[in-house]
């Protein structure tokens, strides 16, 4: 019997809730927002029998059938990992925008491609050739910030109490690379005050570069920044940060937790980082050659290195969700990543939620596959980022007034409400001391790297 009653909760833990929604905070952004009439309805469509049908029809068990089910309780069955179940058409239900609703998150499973062991032997011997291992703290920032954000993205946050920095002039106007993650050492649980940011090799030529990465120390004055190259190591040399197409990584979420750097890879899960081997190179003066090779080392003329360890990967009884960016909470018991769809004009992009464990890795069951905690309809276009603090959710969004980005704030049952956010908006990073949220803009001379105050949903 108690296996029943647990069935039948899980069941009724699926139901939608019927709270009507909070009034529409429109923020500093004037742009209004419509819906049907009938969006206070429920979001998860026809349960078929309803919560008192179901329950008295599982429950009117005579005693002939008792035995029956006392020798199902005591034998040693165990849980099922994935109790709630739906298809996978059903987990992209599409949606009703400004309305986030809950969907069965551990459906969507990834397994680790663990060349840990590996890795760090080919780590060390890189090191060997080149000149040795570096702390992320010791880096030498060769790079100076321009303080200060630029008049449009001052104007666009005028009402709020706006904070950031531009690039020097060269990344301001560069279009070989773009920005697009953000994180930083909270989300790392470390001290001090720096933000990691991810560019992608924008150029389309050959040779592909990869990923880059700015370590910037917010405590410098002025702000100190340099990039690192993220880097595929493959026995004793080294490879940019590709796609299976050959293609650079776009590199559109990053996750700093320990000494790792969980970098989306959009298709397919995550890339792992080990930022405790940063490795700087021999030689800088040649910025198409990269590996070891000649009695070099070199990383396309940047300094210094860091190399994937693993890798996270769907797997074939999963359903499909796509990794374009990535946050995490640190509020939840244990920490979680959160990681979201974009799509252009589709309100229906999916956010889900991946447990992790006590050494920084995802969380495995005991089958070794990683399964959401739980997952979500976004209920916005063109997402770019994601937060969750508890049961509240923030969604980065571009292009949602005009060319204008808007920062959503949102949690189940009730309707998003907006702020005003930046031109060429990407991921979302929280910094809980300053309790404030930061976005990297991502177009050419409008780079601001931002944050504003957090307010609640």
């Amino acid at each position: 019997m108690k296996t029943v009653l647990f069935i039948l909760l899980v069941l009724a833990g699926c139901a939608d809730s019927s709270e009507s929604p909070d009034a529409v905070d429109q923020g500093m952004d004037q742009g209004s927002k419509t819906h049907d009439a009938d969006t206070n309805n429920k979001q998860n469509g026809d349960m078929g029998l309803d919560g008192d049908a179901f329950l008295d029809a599982n429950l009117e068990i005579d005693a002939s059938t008792d035995a029956a089910v006392d020798a199902e309780v005591d034998t040693d069955i165990p849980a099922p990992l994935c109790p709630q179940t739906a298809t996978c058409g059903a987990l992209d239900p599409g949606a009703t925008e400004h309305f986030a609703k809950s969907l069965v998150g551990c459906a969507f499973q990834l397994k680790k491609n663990d060349r840990f062991a590996t890795a760090q032997a080919e780590l060390q011997s890189i090191a060997g050739a080149g000149k040795g291992f570096v702390a992320l703290e010791n880096l030498n920032l060769n790079r100076t910030a321009q303080s200060g954000v630029t008049a449009q993205t001052a104007e666009r946050l005028k009402n709020h109490d706006y904070f950031g920095f531009r690039w020097n002039a060269g990344d301001m106007a560069t279009t070989d690379w773009y920005p697009q993650a953000i994180t930083g050492n909270e989300d790392a649980g470390k001290g001090g005050r720096r933000l990691l940011v991810a560019w992608y090799d924008h150029t389309g030529a050959t040779p592909e570069k990869g990923v880059r990465v700015s370590v910037i120390d917010l405590n410098t004055n002025p702000i100190r920044y340099r990039h690192i190259l993220l880097v595929e190591p493959n026995g004793t040399s080294f490879g940019p940060v590709l796609t299976g197409a050959g293609t650079s990584l776009h590199g559109g979420g990053m996750v700093w937790y320990g000494d790792l750097l969980y970098v989306a890879d959009t298709g397919n899960g995550f890339r792992v980082f080990d930022l405790s081997k940063i490795i700087e190179v021999t030689d800088t003066d040649d910025t198409d050659a990269i590996g070891v090779s000649g009695g070099r080392v070199d990383a396309f003329g940047y300094r210094y290195i860091a190399g994937q360890i693993a890798r996270y990967t769907g797997t074939s009884e999963g359903c499909d969700i796509r990794f374009s960016f990535a946050g995490v909470d640190r509020q939840s018991d244990p920490p979680l990543i959160i990681t979201g769809e974009y799509r252009a004009d589709d309100a229906g992009g999916r956010l889900a939620r991946w447990p992790m464990d006590a050494n920084g890795w995802l969380h495995e069951d005991s089958d070794h596959v990683i399964r959401a905690k739980d997952a979500f309809v976004g209920a916005q276009t063109r997402m770019q980022g994601a937060l969750s603090l508890g049961d509240a959710l923030y969604i980065s969004s571009s292009s949602q007034a005009g060319s204008l980005g808007r920062l959503y704030r949102t949690k189940v049952g009730q309707e998003s409400k907006i702020t005003a956010w930046v031109y060429g908006a990407e991921d979302l990073y929280y910094e809980g001391a300053q309790d404030r949220i930061w976005t990297p803009a991502e177009h050419p001379n409008a780079r601001d790297v931002v944050s504003i105050p957090r307010q609640a949903p």
